[in-house]
């Protein structure tokens, strides 16, 4: 009876250990960002909360599509300079081009990404 506990809780260790390990080795960064305050914009717009997660998942966890390291985090692949108005860096470098590419809809107003 003692062998069977001794290997349950062997069983149960290494479950844990694993969990653990999986939880590590994917760190995929917070599950959305609110660009304003993450890129310090000042403008009169609300926010673009941009739903990270979500776009890994679209881009099959691929992060050298936006970021400079496959491992993702830190730098961007396009450098951000102009924030000001609607043709700014962040419309016209990073989302646009990227949801052309792919074909997404256009939204039907700034209200689309701008919550």
């Amino acid at each position: 009876m003692k062998i069977v506990g001794i290997a349950g809780l062997m069983f149960l260790l290494g479950i844990v250990l694993l969990s653990v390990t999986v939880s590590i080795a994917e760190d995929r960064g917070p599950e959305t960002m609110n660009f304003k305050e993450r890129f310090k914009f000042t403008g009169t717009k609300d926010p673009v909360i941009f739903k990270h997660w979500e776009h890994q998942e679209n881009l099959e966890k691929k992060c050298s599509n936006c970021h400079l390291k496959e491992e993702g985090g830190g730098k961007l692949k396009v450098e951000l300079i102009q924030f000001e108005g609607v043709r700014n860096d962040f419309h016209n470098k990073f989302c646009w081009p990227c949801h052309r590419s792919m074909d997404v809809p256009k939204g039907a107003s700034c209200k689309t990404c701008h919550q």
